[in-house]
């Protein structure tokens, strides 16, 4: 199922994409995740093992409750420290 994926990382960036399914929103979350890790490796705020805590919880959450969620038809969000993330299935292109 289509869904229109946003993601924040508090204090170091946010963004948005269309994705195919649960996977592929799994998949542009962990890039986003590794490039910030890459990019801002001594950034003030969230230390990368509370980051990559948090992602992880975020990850296990979208294979779980987010998959069950969207599944049914019903936008999803979840947050873990500084992460927040939330799915929306999706008609054609649009992201509501």
């Amino acid at each position: 199922m289509a869904l229109w994926m946003t993601w924040t990382i508090t204090s170091a960036a946010s963004a948005g994409e269309n994705v195919d399914d649960v996977e592929g929103a799994v998949r542009a979350f962990d890039r986003s995740v590794q490039q910030i890790l890459d990019r801002f490796p001594a950034r003030s705020g969230v230390p990368a093992a509370v980051l990559r805590d948090a992602a992880r919880d975020i990850r296990t959450r979208m294979l779980s409750d987010g998959r069950a969620a969207v599944e049914r038809g019903e936008r999803w969000s979840a947050a873990a420290g500084e992460v927040d993330v939330t799915l929306v299935p999706r008609d054609g292109d649009s992201p509501d």
